[in-house]
């Protein structure tokens, strides 16, 4: 049963409304957060586009019917504020040389600076492709605590640029918790269960990809799926031919084990569709 249905007549949605849709019961509790077109696609795939801001419309700003990009966008950052810890892929930074899941909003700022503990960004890298200049891992006044979860071949890539680096006068890695959690491959559930038990993120915002979505849905480790359906449709196929995903990709299920979920919330904004469903893995 949907627990609630809220009308966002204001495209910059309040703190108290963005509180109350966004309500959780029970902890621990791990979010996916994602913004599609009608046609299920979530990202892009062409040069010089992110996914997420073209997606959600952003990037029209005068068009009246893609007012609701700005309260995705307000629900995105309202995510970073109120998690103990957000999750990325580190596919995010490569593409946003800015990404720290840090809210620009003042209100939204005020509400993370709240928190009795340091919220934490932590990044997946299975090879260690991250620069260790990027300010997720250099919060210039420690608002956070960056953590690396790595494999043994990740390890040795990101000590040798921690070296190089060093050599430059750049102290990489020196606020940086790095975990090995894996010989080839990342596994996330002891991520999680790291995040849970050694820096009590009971509430977990997951902002990776879909290789990262589908891996950890696959894994049965999101309990909510906070999805926006944004006023396009944009087509499965870039202009190089190429397959656009939808925001889980990489996995499959068959029809008697596939994942299904409640709705427990619905948001519009406009022509913007907010939903939150409550996951249910039936193997």
């Amino acid at each position: 049963m949907v627990r609630t249905v809220q009308l966002f007549e204001d495209p910059n949605v309040s703190m108290d409304q963005l509180s109350e849709f966004y309500k959780v019961e029970g902890s621990p509790h791990t979010y996916l957060m994602f913004v599609t077109t009608i046609d299920g696609v979530a990202v892009p795939l062409e040069p010089g586009q992110r996914g997420g801001s073209e997606i959600a419309l952003r990037h029209l700003k005068d068009n009246p019917i893609a007012a609701g990009g700005l309260t995705d966008n307000r629900a995105l950052q309202y995510g970073w504020a109120s998690a103990d810890a957000v999750l990325g892929g580190a596919g995010i930074l490569r593409d946003n040389p800015n990404a720290t899941w840090y809210p620009r909003d003042k209100d939204l700022q005020g509400l993370l600076r709240k928190r009795s503990g340091k919220p934490v960004r932590a990044v997946v890298t299975g090879r260690g492709e991250v620069d260790l200049k990027h300010p997720v891992f250099n919060p210039e006044n420690e608002e956070w605590q960056p953590i690396l979860f790595t494999t043994r071949k990740g390890e040795e890539r990101l000590k040798d640029q921690a070296k190089q680096l060093g050599a430059q006068g750049h102290r990489a890695l020196e606020l940086t918790k790095t975990y090995l959690i894996g010989d080839t491959n990342i596994d996330l559930g002891r991520a999680i269960g790291i995040l849970r038990k050694d820096y009590k993120a009971n509430l977990l915002d997951i902002q990776g990809g879909p290789i990262l979505a589908g891996k950890v849905v696959k894994a049965m480790l999101v309990d909510e799926i906070r999805l926006t359906v944004s006023p396009q449709v944009m087509g499965d196929l870039n202009s190089e031919g190429k397959r656009r995903p939808g925001f889980v990709a990489g996995i499959h299920f068959g029809l008697e084990d596939s994942p299904i979920a409640e709705l427990e919330a619905i948001g519009v904004s406009g022509s913007h569709v907010f939903l939150r469903y409550l996951m249910n893995y039936r193997n």
